[in-house]
């Protein structure tokens, strides 16, 4: 007698199975053809569903801060991306079938929608958005992705709250997950199968013999960074240096030290501005740690101006922005690298009057891409005119203002500005008002975004850059403090007037 459930896997086996075999080595024949890795992204989303419907929050949380890609789509668009596209969606489906709602916030919803509609706006009166690497005549439309995608990431952060219990859990994902960009330094130097690992990290060592101190080892730096962030957040300024526990700053200094070897000055003037906005906000000024840092300073100042020339080079860049003597070739680097911004902003300010009521969008012709293939730093920015580099063309102004006003004019200052300060006032309710054992990460980001703020004005920063970490740092705060913290209502006292004591009848 046949056994029904033995049939049903050999039916399985046959009508399934055996023609899905045969489907993947028929690919297999070229393995790394876009069809084909669509294919195989399809097949593993589909057998790991499971595992994303059950941990796509924790999954998510991590994704806004890796470093990787999804090498298998087209494009290679970054983790996060597609992590916020899934996880909204599923969001959406568990919003459909059960009474899971999202965290109402109208005052960050608002300003989000309009940014949203304004993009969308900007781009169909301007060419649409295009996308070149799906067959589109027009190109350009990469730059949307991290607007649209970075409100989805906010709805789907904010489709639920982050329990008490798990909430070191969270932080440790959200921050260390930057840590994980050095594992595509692995492919670079072991070299062979660990090249495999370069498909999900790109890695940005290109130079054969590459020496610590001499070569901008920007990966390595990004993980003692990461770290160095993470004891802020988790135990801030008075925790590591006020806690009697000597391992925390035997740890913190460091870590700022050798997060220099990527030799990026940004990177070092925004710590020290992260640093002096927290020891305001925890009122270490007010301590015995004030005259400490002063008397540091001072005793600093002087052996650093000493041995100025005789650190690592990627050090001396990173510090070149301070008034000591520096090898020439570090200040002839690092003036260069300011000279071209500055020649490109100069060529490009009177474009922005061109376009304050109608932007120009983000939208690429191929006559755009032509002259991109031309120009593209094919010289010096002496030889070529700055307005026209490749850079310029394809709306990388490295200038917030720039990056706004050109592509989305006035419309898109508004929606910024209006994001900007909604963040602020809500980091800033949260970091005053929210729960006392979060308060050290509440404190970090509302000091990193003020940072990032006033770096999108004066040194460096992006319109979709700026929405995107916007969005997503609101989310992960909201969804952290269950809301947007207000404080304690005061207790009503009690106006009841009591009856006076009536006398009692004196006798006769």
């Amino acid at each position: 007698m046949t056994n029904p459930a033995h049939a049903m896997r050999i039916l399985i086996t046959y009508v399934i199975i055996i023609p899905l075999a045969i489907l993947v080595g028929y690919l297999l024949t070229d393995p790394l053809d876009y069809g084909t890795l669509g294919f195989f992204g399809i097949m593993i989303v589909i057998l790991m569903s499971p595992i994303l419907i059950r941990w796509h929050y924790p999954l998510l949380v991590f994704s806004m801060g890796c470093p990787a890609i999804c090498f298998f789509l087209v494009g290679h668009p970054p983790l996060w991306q597609a992590m916020a596209l899934l996880c909204f969606i599923i969001a959406l489906v568990e919003r459909t079938i059960s009474s899971r709602r999202f965290m109402s916030v109208p005052l960050v919803t608002w300003p989000i929608i309009y940014i949203v509609v304004m993009a969308y706006m900007t781009a169909k009166l301007t060419g649409g958005i295009g996308l070149h690497q799906l067959g589109g005549d027009s190109g350009g439309g990469k730059k949307y992705l991290p607007i649209f995608l970075g409100a989805a990431a906010y709805f789907a952060l904010t489709s639920r709250v982050i329990p008490k219990e798990n909430r070191n859990l969270y932080i440790a994902l959200w921050i260390l997950a930057g840590a994980t960009q050095c594992i595509g330094e692995l492919g670079a130097v072991l070299g062979g199968p660990f090249h495999f690992f370069n498909l999900f990290f790109p890695s940005n060592l290109n130079q054969i013999g590459a020496s610590v101190g001499a070569t901008r080892l920007e990966s390595l730096a990004s993980v003692f960074a990461g770290l160095n962030t993470y004891m802020l957040a988790r135990f801030g300024l008075r925790g590591i240096f006020l806690s009697n526990k000597l391992w925390r700053p035997a740890v913190f200094v460091p870590m700022v030290t050798l997060s220099m070897l990527g030799g990026f000055r940004s990177f070092l003037i925004g710590a020290l501005a992260i640093y002096v906005i927290l020891f305001i906000l925890e009122g270490l000024h007010r301590t015995r740690l004030m005259p400490l840092v002063l008397v540091a300073g001072l005793l600093l100042a002087p052996t650093l101006g000493f041995y100025s020339e005789k650190l690592p080079i990627t050090f001396q860049r990173a510090m070149s922005f301070l008034p000591f003597k520096w090898d020439p070739s570090v200040v002839a680097d690092a003036e260069a690298s300011t000279g071209w911004r500055e020649s490109m902003w100069e060529a490009l300010w009177p474009q922005v009057s061109e376009h304050l009521l109608l932007g120009k969008g983000h939208s690429l012709s191929s006559e755009d891409f032509q002259m991109m293939g031309n120009g593209a730093f094919a010289g010096s920015i002496r030889n070529i005119d700055p307005a026209q580099q490749a850079l310029a063309l394809s709306g990388d102004y490295h200038s917030g203002p720039l990056s706004t006003l050109i592509p989305f004019g006035i419309w898109g200052a508004i929606g910024i500005l209006w994001l900007m300060a909604v963040s602020v006032f809500v980091l800033y309710r949260n970091c005053w008002y929210g729960d006392l054992e979060i308060k050290t990460l509440n404190n970090f980001m509302l000091a990193s975004t003020i940072w990032s703020i006033f770096s999108f004005f004066f040194i460096f920063g992006a319109f979709e850059g700026a929405v995107a970490d916007l969005t997503r740092a609101i989310g992960f705060s909201v969804a952290l403090n269950w809301g947007v913290c207000r404080p304690a209502p005061k207790p009503v006292p009690n106006l009841r007037i009591k009856p006076l004591p009536v006398p009692l009848p004196q006798p006769a």
